[in-house]
């Protein structure tokens, strides 16, 4: 487990895909947006992390820009 703090997020689940967006606080006050994405089970999970580069200057609206990263994601994999 990491030890870099996180502030509360939501986990969003999309047919087999689970998704928790998070904030990233910077020494500076602002948040990087993350997102992580989880799917299968036991020996077959997978899990992607992705950091975002447009910093914010509240946690809701970097964990706000993850989620609507997690819906972009899902619109390409549709697309596959």
């Amino acid at each position: 487990m990491s030890n870099i703090p996180t502030h509360p997020s939501h986990t969003i689940t999309i047919d087999r895909f689970t998704f928790e967006p998070k904030a990233l606080p910077e020494a500076d006050g602002r948040f990087h947006a993350q997102l992580t994405v989880d799917s299968g089970e036991g020996t077959s999970r997978t899990q992607r992390f992705f950091t975002f580069t447009p910093l914010f200057q509240s946690a809701d609206r970097a964990i706000a820009y993850a989620a609507q990263q997690a819906c972009e994601w899902m619109k390409q994999k549709s697309l596959a």
